[in-house]
């Protein structure tokens, strides 16, 4: 299933939902994500898609994520891979998402972050992209199997 910003119907569960695509620079992917870990228990993969810009400033503004209630059951025990095309390391809050999702994903083999190019005079995202890494690598994984990938488009 790939969605882009929706409103989630209420009373759904997605009990046959095994793969899931959210995009991440539509307003709202942050209620879309915790609304659909919590409606799809069988969840075994989660792609979020970021958008490449070459526009340094461009980003989804005033956001704010809150995580679920509880750990959605697909986190505790089927969600098995994790992928974030297009991550741009811009903010806390993306960290916040990301450091969640393997803090609680006991079935996690996989997470692979990559990122789009950096453009010539962006010193300063170079020294996000490393310095991000290095904390998701440090997270304590609810997972003990789960295989860490960070890579550049």
């Amino acid at each position: 299933m790939v969605v882009g910003t929706i409103y989630p119907p209420t009373g759904c569960i997605f009990y046959q939902l095994v793969y899931l695509q959210i995009y991440t620079h539509e307003p709202g992917w942050y209620d879309l994500l915790t609304w659909m870990l919590e409606h799809s228990p069988k969840l075994q993969v989660l792609k979020l898609v970021g958008k490449y810009s070459i526009n340094p400033d461009y980003h989804v503004l005033g956001w704010e994520w809150n995580e679920p209630k509880s750990v959605p059951e697909c986190l505790l025990s089927h969600l098995e891979t994790f992928v974030w095309r297009r991550h741009d390391w811009k903010g806390e809050k993306e960290e916040e998402v990301a450091t969640y999702l393997l803090k609680n994903a006991r079935g996690l083999k996989n997470a692979t972050f990559s990122t789009g190019p950096i453009e010539p005079g962006q010193l300063d995202k170079l020294k996000q992209r490393r310095r991000t890494p290095k904390k998701l690598d440090g997270v304590l994984k609810a997972s003990n199997t789960c295989h860490l990938v960070f890579k550049f488009e």
